[in-house]
């Protein structure tokens, strides 16, 4: 309840920040009454779409995050490390730079698109292979990190024949923006993401077993490959839309899970909904420090996020001494 409550203030606090100064009484008359004042405009077509992709996308990917380090049982499993960012920065790159061109469709949908289809098709491969009997979790971690720095290297090829313009856009691309945000994207996260919650919830008694080994889980009736690729299915769609909605934003799907598991434990009952919720927060908390560290720009969010992210991370390896 204090997540909920936190991110709601979080989320008037981003739609009330802005280059444009409004008042805490010009934001609430605006949300009220939409009409074609400056205000309004600001607020609805402007502001809103940006704000309220924070709480989604910080969500899907601090779900997607816990979901990766309980599912392979490593706590340093996210979706970029596995490539998954990578994949769809490169799917990305390919449409930008002319690579791949789908005549009759504007190229901010291709970008999407198929920055979806590269991120997705990573997961697959990585579900393809821990489905293999002999292939061990520490196999298919080994293949996703072998992923990521191949679709890297490729993607550095990529901006190497790109053209000046294409290259900003590109670079632009990989350091993610909630601008990206629209009343569609919303939509689709809002009908996507709570399926697939259910699903994860529903499963959360297993996912719980599945964290003492898979001989335990095995020796309880569950099927670990089975459960371990539904999983990783499910986190994939989470991610490929995230991604391909704002672009790559790193560290909410390592951070966000272990903020929480300090919090709260690792019951997945109560594990899945606040990650979701601590996600939501930590990417607004960015996307209004984007706004305000250096007035009239907003700042990448990856920028922001590194900044926060990685004295975490190194505080986590001191406090546990390198075991977490």
């Amino acid at each position: 309840m204090l997540c909920v409550a936190l991110s709601i203030i979080f989320l008037l606090l981003d739609i009330l920040i802005g280059s444009k100064s409004l008042s805490l009484s010009q934001v609430f008359f605006a949300l009220m009454n939409q009409d074609n004042s400056p205000s309004s405009i600001i607020v609805w077509d402007i502001r809103m779409p940006m704000s309220l992709m924070a709480p989604l996308v910080g969500g899907a990917l601090a779900v997607s995050g816990s979901q990766m380090q309980t599912t392979l049982n490593n706590p340093l499993a996210d979706p970029y490390t596995f490539g998954l960012s990578a994949a769809a920065s490169l799917g990305a790159g390919l449409v930008i730079t002319n690579v791949i061109y789908i005549p009759s469709i504007p190229q901010v949908y291709q970008i999407s698109a198929m920055a979806f289809i590269f991120s997705i098709g990573t997961m697959l491969i990585l579900s393809f292979v821990s489905s293999i009997p002999r292939i061990s979790i520490e196999g298919v971690m080994l293949c996703g990190v072998a992923l990521m720095f191949s679709f890297d290297a490729l993607l550095i090829m990529v901006q190497y024949i790109a053209s000046d313009m294409q290259l900003q856009t590109l670079t632009f691309w990989k350091m993610g923006s909630l601008a990206r945000g629209s009343w569609l994207k919303i939509g689709v996260l809002v009908i996507i993401i709570p399926i697939i919650l259910f699903i994860l919830l529903k499963d959360s008694w297993k996912l719980s077993i599945l964290k003492m080994g898979d001989n335990r889980a095995q020796s309880m009736g569950i099927n670990v490959k089975y459960l371990r690729t539904k999983n990783l299915l499910l986190i994939s769609i989470l991610t490929a839309l995230s991604v391909s909605f704002v672009g790559a934003i790193g560290f909410i799907g390592l951070i966000a899970p272990h903020i929480t598991r300090m919090l709260i434990g690792e019951d997945q009952r109560f594990f899945i909904p606040a990650s979701f919720l601590i996600g939501s927060i930590s990417l607004e908390l960015a996307s209004i420090a984007s706004k305000i560290i250096l007035p009239g720009t907003v700042l990448p969010l990856t920028v922001v996020m590194s900044l926060v992210g990685v004295p975490f991370l190194v505080f986590l390896i001191i406090k546990s001494g390198g075991k977490f």
